[in-house]
């Protein structure tokens, strides 16, 4: 069984198949769940954050979104946001806490677009489940405002814009105006844009 193998091979035999199974049209709800469950043996998960937390190139947010289906990684998606070597882990991390849910492809529907003519396409599906944790958010939406990455700045960005309302002038003009002056075109963008719905020059 795998509970009974060393923890790092089985760490290394549930990341390649999480990043391979939703190709795997064969494999079933009972085997997926059976595979999850493993992850309640915390010596596994604790090695399947380090991958994730050190490596620099793979399906890391493919990986961590099939974890997200169960709530083993819950507590450490912090340490994932603020450390992790891969840029978009890391966004992916801060928007899973922001929005405070995680978020998986669990496969597609047939979507018609005009009847009439026979035309449709198929919809990607996604799920989500609750995060059994919470954040402070202001000092999370700080850590990703000061980010090295543009791809994690450009979510706080956008988070700050959802958050206008329940935080204080100075932090949302102070916040505002950093992402405005950013580098990052589609980070400033969000910036500037904060910034008119702050100066009332906006509905949205």
């Amino acid at each position: 069984m795998l509970v009974n193998s060393e923890p790092s091979y089985v760490a290394d035999a549930i990341f390649f198949t999480l990043s391979h199974w939703s190709s795997w049209k064969r494999i079933d709800d009972s085997n997926r769940n059976t595979l999850l469950n493993t992850l309640s043996n915390r010596e596994i998960t604790n090695h399947l954050k380090m991958k994730l937390l050190y490596s620099s190139s793979g399906p890391l947010v493919l990986v961590m979104s099939e974890i997200g289906r169960t709530c083993f990684l819950d507590s450490s998606l912090e340490v994932i946001a603020v450390k992790a070597i891969q840029p978009s882990l890391r966004a992916k991390a801060y928007r899973s806490l922001f929005e405070g849910k995680s978020s998986w492809f669990a496969g597609r529907e047939w979507e018609w677009t005009d009847r009439r003519y026979g035309e449709g396409r198929r919809k990607a599906l996604v799920a989500t489940r609750i995060l059994t944790i919470k954040i402070q958010r202001l000092p999370t939406l700080l850590l990703a405002a000061n980010d090295r990455s543009s791809l994690v700045r450009r979510v706080a960005a956008e988070m700050l814009i959802k958050e206008l309302d329940n935080l204080s002038d100075n932090e949302s003009l102070g916040l505002a105006k950093k992402f405005s002056n950013d580098p990052s075109i589609a980070v400033a963008e969000r910036g500037n844009f904060a910034l008119k719905k702050l100066a009332g020059g906006t509905l949205f």
